[in-house]
């Protein structure tokens, strides 16, 4: 299945250290393709205790757009990465943990068609804006240039405020 990453996800380091942490094997997060998520904005209202500040969320926003990478996983990888951000399903089957499952539609930056892929979206109402610490915004910085995002988005990523904090410790992420 297509999977979209558009924060720490990006960066396959950063998801192989989390994983072999927790004792699962590592989503093999290779051959990306760098896509665009449009309508949508980026955003930091989700603070995270392995990071020690905010981490990036998806809001609709008409006009925006959000880069991330397009990623091939089976459901097992994709199983890993539901544990790494926090997504949990009540008894009923609702979305009751950290993030949520969401179906998008994203489009190749250059040439190619859209296609649909999963990608995860808070299920947090509020939307403050909590600092990402610098350490997050550093492994969002490298997957996007691991991805190919361009360098305007990188640019745009570099440009927010950050806070400092200390290297992520072992918890969800």
């Amino acid at each position: 299945m297509n999977y979209f990453a558009y924060g720490s996800n990006l960066n396959a380091k950063a998801v192989a250290e989390w994983s072999r942490h927790h004792g699962h094997r590592a989503p093999a997060l290779r051959k990306s393709k760098a896509v665009v998520l449009d309508n949508y904005r980026l955003c930091f209202p989700i603070f995270s205790e392995y990071w020690g500040g905010g981490i990036g969320d998806i809001e609709y926003d008409a006009g925006k757009y959000v880069m991330g990478a397009l990623f091939e996983v089976s459901t097992a990888e994709l199983e890993v990465l539901d544990k790494k951000v926090g997504r949990v399903l009540d008894s009923q089957g609702r979305e009751t943990g950290t993030y949520k499952h969401m179906a998008v539609t994203v489009s190749p930056i250059g040439r190619g068609l859209a296609v649909q892929a999963v990608t995860y979206q808070g299920t947090n109402a509020e939307k403050n804006h909590i600092p990402p610490t610098q350490f997050y915004m550093d492994s969002v910085i490298d997957g996007s240039y691991q991805a190919g995002l361009s360098m305007m988005w990188i640019s745009y990523l570099k440009s927010f405020s950050t806070q400092v904090g200390k290297k992520p410790q072992a918890g969800r992420g």
